[in-house]
């Protein structure tokens, strides 16, 4: 299993909006960090799923941009 936890950015930005399909990963909505929108936990059976998922993110109308803070790596 390969997860993540980002940090998405912009204030306008849903939950709703967040919760688009990632492929072959889940997201799972953790709560709002001061100054920036929403933390999320991604979870994907392949390192391939887990790159993708920020970068489908970050296309979200009213997503500015998307950090990741931690990535685990395991077979």
């Amino acid at each position: 299993m390969r997860s993540s936890l980002v940090l998405i950015e912009g204030d306008t930005a849903t939950e709703e909006q967040l919760m688009i399909s990632l492929r072959n990963a889940k997201q799972i909505v953790l709560g709002r960090a001061l100054r920036y929108r929403d933390v999320l936990h991604i979870a994907a059976d392949s390192s391939s799923d887990l790159e993708a998922a920020p970068r489908d993110l970050a296309e979200v109308q009213n997503v500015t941009g998307v950090i990741t803070l931690a990535a685990r790596l395991t077979d």
